[in-house]
């Protein structure tokens, strides 16, 4: 059994529950133990990082330091920001070893930072830890018949230089995790727009016209439901939805998943344990194309836009 040492994150204790509560069954089902961090803190997304540095590192360090005192050599996060600014920490703490030592003078009870425990986002754990295989050989329930857009937003694979991880601008991750459930993931060209973040609560309009337009092309493309491994980002393409649709005279009804109550439903677990009640755009609809085909869908592949774009950043 592998073990996971699992950072939370604020939102996974309150808005997002039903992605803590189905990342868990999942992980249980992968035989991976994972392994809370008591203590933890908040990481300081989103204000921390624009009022000072010293803050702006040492609450992450804090969480980096006590997850170090646990056997494993990795720490999973499920929320995308915290992912952030954990991977942004350790990249600069690791670069930059007197920043590191000012840093941890701060915090010094906790103990001393090491650089020892590696910082990946519960996406990125799946894809490369677990794998597509080990994925595929748990599914029970093929999620054939479903289409779905997978939206990765501003953080997961962002940037380049500190996240290392997929394409920054096309990535396809996600795409292939629910390949491997049996589900079809469509074209999409908004993977990694901006859905508005944090602007939900100081400027509604803006993130209303930028998550609009994610919906938009998502529609478009023929998904039934957009899959996200963001809280924040699925707070924005859910709640927001109505008064989009109110606003803008549109229709979209798009559900909006988190990837693991996905995982967990092809795992066999019964839609009861989902969660969907919490979702303000309901989901029945759309999971009710489950089952309508039979063909698998054809293995996503990076299209000419990804190695382009992969070409342009390096």
């Amino acid at each position: 059994m592998k073990k996971l040492t699992y950072f939370p994150g604020c939102s996974a204790h309150g808005t997002s529950e039903e992605f803590d509560h189905t990342l868990k069954l999942v992980m249980k089902t992968l035989d991976v133990e994972m392994e809370e961090i008591p203590d933890w803190n908040c990481c300081g997304a989103t204000s921390a990082h624009v009022m000072t540095e010293n803050l702006a590192y040492a609450l992450p360090l804090r969480n980096l330091v006590l997850a170090e005192k646990f056997t494993g050599n990795i720490m999973g996060i499920a929320c995308a920001s915290c992912y952030s600014r954990m991977k942004t920490t350790k990249v600069h703490m690791d670069e930059n070893p007197e920043l590191a030592k000012k840093i941890n003078s701060t915090i010094i009870q906790e103990g001393n930072y090491t650089g020892r425990v590696e910082v990946k986002s519960m996406l990125q754990y799946c894809y490369e830890d677990i794998g597509l295989e080990t994925i595929k050989s748990k599914v029970t329930k093929s999620l054939a018949g479903l289409k779905v857009a997978c939206y990765y937003g501003c953080l997961l694979t962002r940037p380049k230089g500190i996240t290392k991880f997929d394409s920054p601008e096309y990535p396809v991750s996600m795409d292939q995790i629910m390949e491997a459930l049996g589900a079809e993931a469509v074209e999409f060209d908004f993977k990694t727009e901006c859905c508005g973040a944090s602007f939900s609560i100081s400027d509604t309009e803006i993130v209303e016209s930028l998550t609009g337009k994610i919906l938009e092309v998502a529609k478009e493309s023929g998904a039934h439901l957009i899959v996200v491994a963001c809280p924040l980002c699925q707070s924005n393409l859910d709640m927001r939805q109505p008064d989009i649709e109110k606003h803008q005279g549109k229709s979209f009804r798009l559900p909006v998943m988190y990837l693991t109550q996905l995982m967990a439903l092809a795992f066999g677990y019964p839609e009861s344990d989902m969660r969907l009640k919490k979702h303000i755009v309901p989901v029945e609809e759309a999971l009710s194309n489950i089952g309508k085909i039979q063909e698998p869908p054809p293995k996503v592949t990076k299209t000419k836009k990804a190695v382009s774009a992969e070409s342009e950043v390096e």
